[in-house]
Protein backbone atom coordinates (compact mmCIF):
# COMPACT_ATOMS: atom_id res chain seq x y z
CA UNK A 1 0.00 0.00 0.00
CA UNK A 2 1.19 3.54 -0.72
CA UNK A 3 -0.05 6.56 1.24
CA UNK A 4 0.90 10.14 0.29
CA UNK A 5 0.34 13.21 2.45
CA UNK A 6 1.52 16.81 2.58
CA UNK A 7 2.21 18.75 5.78
CA UNK A 8 4.62 21.33 7.14
CA UNK A 9 6.07 22.05 3.67
CA UNK A 10 6.90 18.40 2.99
CA UNK A 11 5.39 15.65 0.91
CA UNK A 12 5.57 12.29 2.62
CA UNK A 13 5.15 8.98 0.80
CA UNK A 14 4.74 5.85 2.91
CA UNK A 15 5.33 2.50 1.22
CA UNK A 16 3.70 0.00 3.56
CA UNK A 17 4.69 -3.66 3.49
CA UNK A 18 2.93 -6.28 5.60
CA UNK A 19 5.61 -8.96 5.18
CA UNK A 20 7.85 -10.37 7.91
CA UNK A 21 9.56 -7.01 8.46
CA UNK A 22 13.16 -6.33 9.41
CA UNK A 23 14.41 -6.21 13.01
CA UNK A 24 15.02 -2.62 14.14
CA UNK A 25 18.69 -3.37 14.87
CA UNK A 26 19.19 -4.01 11.13
CA UNK A 27 17.42 -0.89 9.84
CA UNK A 28 20.64 1.04 9.19
CA UNK A 29 22.15 -1.96 7.42
CA UNK A 30 19.35 -2.25 4.84
CA UNK A 31 20.72 0.86 3.13
CA UNK A 32 24.19 -0.63 2.64
CA UNK A 33 24.87 -1.90 -0.90
CA UNK A 34 24.49 -5.63 -1.59
CA UNK A 35 22.48 -6.44 1.57
CA UNK A 36 19.99 -9.30 1.14
CA UNK A 37 19.12 -10.45 4.71
CA UNK A 38 18.25 -14.03 3.82
CA UNK A 39 15.84 -13.42 0.96
CA UNK A 40 14.15 -16.61 -0.13
CA UNK A 41 14.53 -15.71 -3.79
CA UNK A 42 18.29 -15.55 -4.24
CA UNK A 43 18.04 -15.61 -8.04
CA UNK A 44 16.94 -12.01 -8.52
CA UNK A 45 18.25 -8.68 -7.33
CA UNK A 46 21.62 -7.76 -5.93
CA UNK A 47 20.62 -5.70 -2.90
CA UNK A 48 21.11 -2.22 -4.34
CA UNK A 49 17.51 -0.95 -4.40
CA UNK A 50 17.35 0.71 -0.99
CA UNK A 51 20.93 2.02 -1.18
CA UNK A 52 20.16 3.71 -4.51
CA UNK A 53 16.75 4.92 -3.32
CA UNK A 54 18.21 6.59 -0.24
CA UNK A 55 21.04 8.17 -2.25
CA UNK A 56 18.64 9.61 -4.83
CA UNK A 57 16.22 10.83 -2.18
CA UNK A 58 19.00 12.56 -0.23
CA UNK A 59 20.36 14.10 -3.46
CA UNK A 60 16.94 15.78 -3.82
CA UNK A 61 17.18 17.14 -0.27
CA UNK A 62 14.88 14.52 1.23
CA UNK A 63 15.11 11.49 3.43
CA UNK A 64 14.25 7.79 3.28
CA UNK A 65 13.63 6.19 6.66
CA UNK A 66 12.18 2.89 7.88
CA UNK A 67 9.33 2.63 10.37
CA UNK A 68 7.35 -0.21 11.87
CA UNK A 69 4.08 -1.23 10.28
CA UNK A 70 1.33 -1.77 12.86
CA UNK A 71 0.40 -5.44 12.78
CA UNK A 72 3.78 -6.47 11.31
CA UNK A 73 5.95 -5.53 8.38
CA UNK A 74 8.02 -2.51 7.47
CA UNK A 75 7.10 0.93 6.17
CA UNK A 76 9.55 3.05 4.20
CA UNK A 77 8.96 6.78 4.42
CA UNK A 78 10.14 9.12 1.67
CA UNK A 79 10.05 12.79 2.72
CA UNK A 80 10.70 15.56 0.21
CA UNK A 81 10.35 19.33 0.42
CA UNK A 82 7.18 20.55 -1.21
CA UNK A 83 7.87 22.71 -4.25
CA UNK A 84 5.42 25.42 -5.23
CA UNK A 85 4.40 25.36 -8.89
Amino acid sequence: MIVVSAHAGEVETRVIDRGPGIPTELWDDVFLPFQRFGDRDNGTGVGLGLALSRGLTEAMGGSLTPDTTPGGGLTMIVSLRQVEA
